[in-house]
């Protein structure tokens, strides 16, 4: 469209051009419909990265046919990532003050960049995670504190430009190609941009950075509107600039990727392309992609009736050999909901699968959709998607409509409230053993109180060229047409007849008076109810062993309420009560170089256990106490921050008083805010101590002088 709009403008200003019969032609050749069948996720030529690539081709000929100067998203093809110096090695937690200690970006990848003597050079950075942040260092070859010496005829600019989660190609809608200040082309469709606010800036270092979201090219520009702030010490700089992102800031999730972009510039004003880009690394695009960190809760494990694939109650396969076994294809016989922190999860099992032709997502016959009811709102539609021939009742409106196929270009979600299809956000996968279809969706689409949702499933036959991905039912079963089911209706032509093969709903509900509710004659659909979840069960969750030495180790696990656990560690006999939820517990008095297996039972949840082996050595080296500081707050309070070379515990001792934190050796990056009472004089120096232990009982103290003013 915007190639077609630009020939016509410059058509219209240059009617004679030599050029004009060359840039028709390739336009012509780049609007055939092949291209845009092939770019449909339904379809897939073994070749899409070549069809890309030619089409592309056709529609810079366009412009280089009148000398116009190319769109970046045609200046620049896709490319493999950049590979770290130093790859990602596993989750890290540095502390966010803008000094690099000593193992704190351990774990995260490091690229290098070309090394000068601009004033912003960008001599390498650093990209890491853990399970809800992505962090990012700079090195840059100079800091704010060199600059506050210079007569700068511009403002330093730092930021960090994000691809849309996922994203494959460049085909990406309200994305940017280009940086802000120098026009520079990314080499990937950005979708947020995260600055450095040098106006928030406080003399410790911590800062706020501004994110901004990619709207596309509006204009002769393209747009960022200005989404959001950090909190203050979301970023920092001192000999470093640090970043902590959360994954929500910048659409991420478990198991989504994006691609990387550092960029450092001299901007004139805030103006777009006002100023001048000074370095961006790496030439090629650094690539993260997310660790599936989800710990995953049940909400709902249950059977549904077998041998009930027969629709109204006389339903039948249709007759092509396609279709073997000819039974169980269809039949939902169990159904099991999940969440985590980012997703819902749906796993249901068939009394029978198989992939006979081939689909992506690893099953042919089956279609799913599930309709999400979230409770009284304004916009609950009761229409199902089209091709499913039914409607739910009033009292279940759905809010979110989900279906599935095995073919990825038909996996979609709907909006109730705007009407928007989308396939972003959801997953869907297939084990033909398991005879098990799951589907992921995130809670950014499916909503957030996803145990206070109600839920109508159903499922049907998948027919690749049938409305909404339905398989027709017809009176008698065809070649590729369900038997059992009625006539159109002469009235109107339209079938009333669901298409829709098995439900899953509770022992109470006939599933086969259900769907034959609906009346050919007077023109009306079968009405459905759905499922609705009970309260959630207790459950243990999250398990892990961590800081192991030769006589103990530290067990961590999560419960869905609060709730006395027994941890039992074999070859110990240990049996430690406590009150726990979402905490850990330290077990003692195991055996050097010995295999343990612990079990953790709480309540009448199903017991989880974990398996480990205690180390040979004995640690005496005391772990070291880091970057140590006091920040005076309002009202008394004093705000305490350090670094660990490893987990340890925490206790502060200061005006004679003593405050303990964690009592157990679980984290690197200590914060703490205490209230001495009474509270200390002012305009005296006091003494802040600080003393740790490993999980080994190694010790280490340091101490800060501060004066409150």
């Amino acid at each position: 469209v915007e190639a077609r709009q630009t020939l016509v403008e410059f058509e219209a200003d240059n009617p004679n051009h030599a050029g004009l019969a060359d840039a028709w032609e390739s336009l012509y050749i780049a609007e055939g419909s092949d291209w845009f069948w092939w770019y449909g996720l339904d379809q897939d030529s073994g070749y899409d990265e070549m069809w890309d690539v030619l089409f592309k081709v056709h529609l810079s000929n366009i412009y280089r046919a009148v000398n116009l100067e190319l769109p970046p998203y045609l200046q620049d093809l896709w490319t493999h990532p950049a590979l770290p110096e130093t790859p990602y090695g596993g989750v890290i937690e540095p502390m966010i003050d803008g000094i690099a200690l000593p193992g704190e970006w351990d774990g995260a990848a490091m690229y290098d960049a070309d090394v000068d003597d601009e004033l912003l050079d960008i001599e390498s950075f650093h990209l890491g995670y853990d399970a809800s942040n992505v962090y990012v260092r700079i090195d840059l070859g100079s800091t704010p504190t060199d600059w506050a010496t210079m007569d700068m005829m511009a403002t330093p600019d730092v930021s960090i430009y994000f691809m849309q989660p996922n994203a494959i190609n460049f085909n990406e809608v309200e994305t940017n190609f280009r940086t802000y200040y120098g026009n520079s082309i990314l080499g990937f469709p950005a979708k947020n941009m995260v600055s450095f606010n040098f106006g928030e800036l406080w003399e410790d270092g911590r800062a706020k950075y501004d994110i901004f979201t990619a709207k596309g090219k509006i204009g002769d520009n393209e747009r960022w509107n200005l989404a959001g702030q950090s909190i203050l010490g979301g970023c920092a700089v001192d000999e470093v600039f640090e970043f902590q992102i959360p994954w929500s800031d910048i659409g991420l999730a478990p198991r989504y990727s994006t691609r990387v972009k550092v960029v450092s510039s001299w901007r004139n004003s805030f103006a777009y392309g006002d100023g001048t880009d000074v370095e961006i690394a790496p030439p090629a695009p650094a690539e993260m992609i997310l660790p599936d960190l989800e710990e995953w809760v049940t909400l709902l494990d249950i059977d549904d009736a077998v041998g009930d694939e027969t629709g109204d109650g006389d339903y039948t396969y249709p007759l092509a050999g396609d279709f073997a076994p000819g039974s169980g294809l269809f039949d939902i016989t169990h159904l099991k909901v999940s969440q985590s922190s980012w997703n819902a999860r749906f796993e249901m099992t068939f009394g029978e699968m198989t992939d006979y032709w081939g689909l992506s997502n690893g099953f042919s016959h089956q279609i799913v959709q599930i309709y999400v009811d979230q409770g009284e709102t304004t916009y609950g539609r009761t229409e199902l998607l089209n091709g499913a021939n039914a409607v739910v009742h009033d009292d279940w409106a759905w809010e979110v409509a989900v279906s599935a196929t095995g073919e990825p270009g038909a996996v979609k979600t709907v909006s109730a409230s705007t009407g928007e299809t989308s396939a972003k956000g959801i997953e869907v996968s297939a084990d033909k053993d398991s005879k098990r279809i799951t589907i992921t969706v995130s809670k950014s689409v499916i909503g957030a109180d996803v145990p206070n949702y109600r839920f109508v499933i159903i499922a049907g036959s998948q027919d690749g060229f049938g409305i909404g991905k339905w398989r027709d039912v017809d009176a008698d079963a065809k070649t590729w047409r369900l038997g059992g089911g009625a006539d159109p209706s002469p009235i109107d032509g339209r079938d009333y007849d669901p298409n829709i093969i098995d439900m899953v709903l509770d022992n109470t509900t006939d599933q086969g008076a259900m769907l034959g509710s609906y009346d050919v004659d007077t023109q009306t659909y079968a009405v459905l109810t759905g499922i609705e979840l009970p309260d959630v069960a207790q459950q243990i969750f999250g398990v892990s062993v961590s800081s192991i030495t030769t006589s103990s180790a530290i067990i961590a696990w999560s419960t869905t309420k609060s709730a006395i656990g027994v941890v039992n560690c074999t070859d110990s006999g240990l049996e430690t009560p406590m009150m726990l939820y979402s905490q850990a517990l330290q077990i003692s008095g195991l055996l050097a170089g010995t295999a343990y297996t612990c079990s953790i039972t709480v309540e009448d949840a199903p017991p989880a256990s974990i398996s480990f082996n205690t180390s040979n050595e004995v640690d005496i080296i005391p772990p070291e106490l880091l970057n140590l500081d006091v920040e005076v707050l309002d009202g008394g309070l004093l705000r305490v921050t350090w670094y660990t070379s490893e987990e340890a515990t925490e206790s502060i001792e200061v005006g004679g008083q003593t405050f303990s934190g964690d009592g157990i050796a679980l984290r690197k990056n200590h914060d703490m805010t205490i209230v001495p009472y009474p509270s200390l004089p002012a305009l005296e120096t006091h003494t802040l101590t600080v003393t740790i232990y490993d999980a080994s009982g190694n010790m280490n103290t340091s101490s800060v002088d501060f004066v409150i003013d």
